[in-house]
C-alpha cells in the first residue's frame, strides 16, 4: 500500500515527456518563423539600402547643378561689375570735362 502502482508512473513520464515534445514543437516552429522573418527583413533591407542609393545619387546630381548654377551666376555677375566699372569709368570722365 505504501507504493505507487506502476501504472501511475507510467502516465506522469507519459504525459511530462508529451509536454516535453509540445514545448520542444512550438520551439521548432519558433525558430522557423523567425528563419523566414529574417529572410524577408534581409529583403527589406536591400530594398532600403537600393532606394537610398538612388536617392543619393539624385542629390549628387541635384549639387552639381546648383553648383554649375552658381558659378554661372558668380562669372555673369563679376562681367556685370567689369560693365559697371567701365561705365563708372567713362560717367566720371564726362562729369570731369
Amino acid at each position: 500500500m505504501n507504493e505507487i502502482p506502476s501504472v501511475y508512473w507510467m502516465i506522469l513520464i507519459g504525459i511530462f515527456t508529451g509536454f516535453v515534445c509540445y514545448v520542444l514543437y512550438h520551439l521548432a516552429m519558433l525558430l522557423k518563423e523567425s528563419r523566414s522573418t529574417m529572410s524577408e527583413a534581409q529583403k527589406t533591407f536591400k530594398s532600403v539600402n537600393d532606394l537610398v542609393a538612388d536617392v543619393n545619387e539624385i542629390v549628387d546630381t541635384v549639387k552639381g547643378t546648383i553648383y554649375q548654377v552658381t558659378g554661372a551666376i558668380q562669372k555673369v555677375s563679376a562681367i556685370v561689375n567689369v560693365a559697371s566699372g567701365i561705365v563708372a569709368g567713362f560717367k566720371s570722365k564726362e562729369r570731369k570735362e
